[in-house]
């Protein structure tokens, strides 16, 4: 008895097209699991649904960190904006302001008027690209609003309510004693 191709030849079941067609299928097949690739067109397609989802969630990953430089930029732009619009220029003086940046004790000259204000909480020192700005109460918020870190120094107004008992209540207390 020959192999059972031969046997399917002699009965009729088959042409010697079909036969040579499916000798080179299976030379195919046995190639493919020498090199290593997978037979199984059901892995292949596993394969490639796993890369192209590592692609997406890396392309998703680098989106969000543009789209968090590109909001960074732009609080930075408002910010400077509203500081250069803001400024007071007409703080300086003979008096020097001393305030702390940074773990480090920084002097801005201002008049008096300028460091009453500054010390009563209705102007507030700013900082952007190491360069500082006074501003008065309203935009400094905005300013806060944005971000924390860009006000250096800022009092709030202490809305206490005031001591009936209290023998010095008519009395204020002076906030920049100059010696």
């Amino acid at each position: 008895m020959g192999s059972l191709q031969d046997q399917l030849l002699q009965a009729g079941l088959t042409t010697s097209h079909k036969a040579k067609v499916a000798k080179s299928e299976k030379r195919k097949q046995q190639k493919k699991q020498k090199k290593g690739a997978t037979s199984n067109p059901s892995d292949l397609q596993k394969h490639i649904q796993q890369t192209k989802l590592e692609q997406q969630k890396k392309a998703e990953e680098l989106n969000q960190s543009r789209q968090g430089e590109l909001k960074q930029r732009e609080q930075e732009a408002r910010v400077k904006q509203i500081l250069e619009h803001h400024n007071q220029d007409t703080i300086r003086g003979e008096r020097t302001f001393n305030f702390t940046y940074q773990n480090k004790v920084k002097g801005l000259d201002v008049n008096e008027k300028t460091q009453k204000a500054l010390s009563g909480g209705r102007l507030a020192i700013c900082v952007l690209e190491g360069q500082f700005f006074v501003l008065e109460d309203e935009p400094a918020r905005k300013v806060a609003e944005v971000d924390e870190k860009y006000i250096v120094f800022h009092v709030e107004p202490e809305n206490k309510p005031k001591d009936e008992d209290d023998p010095y209540a008519d009395f204020e207390v002076p906030d920049d004693i100059v010696w």
